[in-house]
């Protein structure tokens, strides 16, 4: 019996490529323990609430919306949790500008004030990681915020690229 046309066989190389990154999830998972977990919750809470609530042709920015709305929720914790705002001012006005006019209208133009934002806060965030401690709390937090971070760059590019596709293809269902 034939398998049909959309079941394709992994091939060797992406077998390897999962299990390496399985490896690297759990030895990521092993040194950063608790302060993984939130920002791993938050998100996959976030990916099932926008899998019910977006209609379906919004459904394209789950991923995007769900890695950046999972991360600015962790933000929000820590930052009840410090008590001062300031420290994250920034971070939370373009998260709430970008994530709510990526909902509202999902083009480029939220995906561009996003991605400039998030190589921004990488840069900044690196600078920060690599003054820290290794094993100390903050050395801990900081990588799976660059981690975050890098996931929500990555989806937002991938999303972005995505879009301009569409609008090549004339597909009037994204907006530029």
């Amino acid at each position: 019996m034939s398998e049909p046309a959309a079941i394709k066989k992994k091939g060797i190389g992406s077998k390897a490529l999962g299990i390496v990154g399985c490896i690297a999830g759990a030895a990521i998972g092993k040194y950063s323990g608790i302060y993984l977990l939130f920002p791993l919750f938050a998100t996959a809470g976030v990916r099932w609430a926008s899998t019910k609530l977006l209609k379906d042709d919004q459904k394209i920015i789950v991923s995007a919306l769900s890695v950046n709305a999972g991360h600015f929720l962790w933000l929000a914790l820590v930052v009840a949790l410090v008590g001062d705002l300031s420290l994250s001012f920034v971070d939370f006005a373009l998260y709430i500008v970008g994530l709510v006019w990526l909902v509202k209208k999902p083009s480029t133009g939220p995906l561009y004030l996003l991605a400039i934002y998030l190589v921004l806060s990488l840069a900044s965030t690196g600078y920060s990681f690599a003054d820290a401690a290794v094993g100390s709390g903050l050395h801990k937090a900081l990588l799976v915020y660059l981690i975050w971070r890098a996931m929500a760059l990555f989806l937002v590019i991938k999303l972005l690229m995505s879009f301009r596709k569409q609008q090549i293809h004339g597909n009037a269902s994204v907006a530029p």
